[in-house]
């Protein structure tokens, strides 16, 4: 009973979703009963006149901003993971997206300048340490895989006088677009004005400074184009078929 539960609402996600036979039926309790718990902390929307729609929240998360906030189904929150959702167009995260454990989800950060907006697209996967911001508005298209400390930045400093303290001189904004299907590595920093094509993969510790067309693979600080993804899979068919 319990592996045909897991493995249907694994498959709602993922229609090719296997559940292994290595896995003890005491290890799915351990899961299923954390999702149940996860579940009914995800309810406390209910108090906001949200629908939590199967939300699943971990220990210690805080979320300030509900009214601005907009949900999916079935999303995944791990155990503290600080949301402030305060912002133009506020903050939307599609359905059986997940967000990993001590993330920093902000689409404003101060109400002086405030945030534009944050879009987290359906099936979207984003490591631990994530730190998003939507000063200048950030979207993230749908298939996503994210790996840990992740980064964004919609938002620079103005620093041209130099008879002026940088804090004091104000901001500017151009925002940052993600396309469908790209997988993200570790440590990935991208900074404002970058738009990434869709079916991208971006090299662990890359810092993207530009816009990157689709298909691409990305790597570097500053990050460039490595080669395109047509070109590995040429060479990898070559290879299987020597």
């Amino acid at each position: 009973m319990l592996r045909a539960i897991i493995s249907y609402f694994g498959k709602l996600k993922n229609p090719k979703y296997h559940l292994s036979q290595n896995v003890s039926s005491v290890i799915l309790f351990s899961f299923l009963w954390d999702k149940i718990w996860a579940v009914c902390r995800g309810l406390r929307l209910v108090f906001h006149f949200k629908n939590p729609k199967l939300l699943m929240l971990g220990k210690h998360v805080t979320i300030r901003g509900v009214k601005f906030l907009n949900l999916g189904q079935s999303i995944q929150i791990g155990n503290n993971v600080s949301i402030i959702a305060y912002g133009k167009k506020g903050l939307s995260i599609g359905n059986y997206a997940w967000i990993g454990a001590h993330s920093s989800i902000k689409v404003s950060f101060s109400f002086n300048e405030f945030g534009d907006h944050i879009v987290i697209g359906n099936n979207v996967g984003i490591g631990e340490y994530a730190h998003l911001g939507g000063a200048g508005g950030l979207t993230i298209g749908d298939d996503c895989i994210i790996g840990p400390y992740f980064s964004c930045h919609p938002e620079n400093h103005n620093f041209y006088s130099e008879d002026a303290l940088i804090r004091l001189q104000g901001v500017n904004r151009k925002g940052i677009n993600i396309g469908k299907n790209c997988w993200i590595g570790a440590k990935v920093t991208i900074l404002d004005g970058v738009s990434i094509g869709e079916n991208c993969i971006i090299a662990a510790g890359a810092v993207v400074t530009k816009s990157m067309p689709s298909n691409a693979v990305l790597g570097g600080l500053p990050a460039k184009v490595i080669k395109f993804r047509s070109a590995y899979t040429t060479n990898h068919n070559l290879k299987e078929s020597a």
